[in-house]
């Protein structure tokens, strides 16, 4: 995210609001620990119906 002073500014993937970290304690995400943040992004999205376009008779 950034960073102010000595610690970073971190944010959660799906957005919300931001805090502060010791860049000691921080480290990159592990490719399966990004897959399983996205898919819950996914998944949450298409419970709630955003970014899903419809089309046919449902969309009216």
């Amino acid at each position: 995210m950034g960073h102010e002073g000595p610690y970073l500014q971190l944010r959660p993937l799906s957005g919300g609001r931001e805090w502060d970290a010791d860049p000691d304690h921080v480290r990159p995400l592990t490719p399966a620990e990004l897959l399983r943040a996205r898919l819950a992004e996914t998944n949450a999205r298409s419970r709630t119906g955003l970014g899903v376009k419809q089309s046919g008779p449902q969309a009216r």
